[in-house]
Formats: structure tokens, C-alpha cells, sequence
């Protein structure tokens, strides 16, 4: 076993409720994990950020990430901005959406992260 562990946390292995983040933040990595599968992004965390918001990233591609945030938004709605590999450090490349809702949110990061299919909610009764 390699005594040097990455420093990320794949949400297969990983207690989302452990982490030091606001419950909204929690909420919704939660249900992207629903729906978009345990090992579709990992969390990264060399990066602090604030309590509403993380960095996700591609689990084969770590320059492939996401910050996402619920800061500013709308009640149930998110910010996400997606971050690509780095061509060029004085031009990084990213895209940023506002007040986006959850089915929004997982289109998105379905395609930035390569997810072939999106599951449906659990319906609760």
C-alpha cells in the first residue's frame, strides 16, 4: 500500500454528512451522487473553500473540475462553475452558471464529467 494517500475523497468510500460543509451543500451532493452514480466525481480537497461551497473533480482527470456553491442562490438552485484542463495558465478555461435548478445541475455535470446516464430520483411516498 502507498503511504502517500491522494488527497481527495471518492464518493464510494466517502461519509458526504462528515464533511465540514453546509447541510445545502451536503443535500445536493447527495442526491448528484443518486443520480449521477458513486464514482462519477470525487471531491477535491486541497482547495479550502467556504462552508456553502467544493471543488468536485473528474476522478481520471483531475484538472477536470467543478466548484460548486449554493452561496447567492436561489432556495433548491446552485452555481457551479466548470473548470477544464489548463491550456494555458495566463487563460484558464471555465464556464459559469447561475441559479441553476437540481435537474440542471446534473445535466451539467453529467457532461463535464462524462456520465452516460443520469438515474431518476427515488420517489418518496
Amino acid at each position: 500500500m502507498n503511504p502517500i494517500a491522494e488527497p481527495e475523497c471518492s464518493m464510494s468510500g466517502g461519509n458526504i454528512w462528515s464533511l465540514d460543509k453546509d447541510q445545502s451543500i451536503k443535500h445536493v451532493l447527495l442526491l448528484l451522487v443518486e443520480q449521477l452514480g458513486q464514482d462519477a466525481f470525487s471531491i477535491e480537497d486541497r482547495i479550502e473553500t467556504d462552508r456553502c461551497a467544493i471543488y468536485l473533480r473528474q476522478p481520471d482527470e483531475p484538472d477536470v473540475r467543478a466548484y460548486l456553491y449554493t452561496l447567492g442562490q436561489d432556495e433548491e438552485h446552485y452555481g457551479v462553475h466548470l473548470e477544464y484542463p489548463l491550456l494555458s495558465e495566463a487563460n484558464p478555461v471555465y464556464d459559469a452558471f447561475e441559479n441553476v435548478s437540481l435537474p440542471s445541475l446534473a445535466e451539467i455535470l453529467a457532461v463535464h464529467f462524462g456520465v452516460a446516464e443520469i438515474l431518476p430520483l427515488p420517489v418518496l411516498h
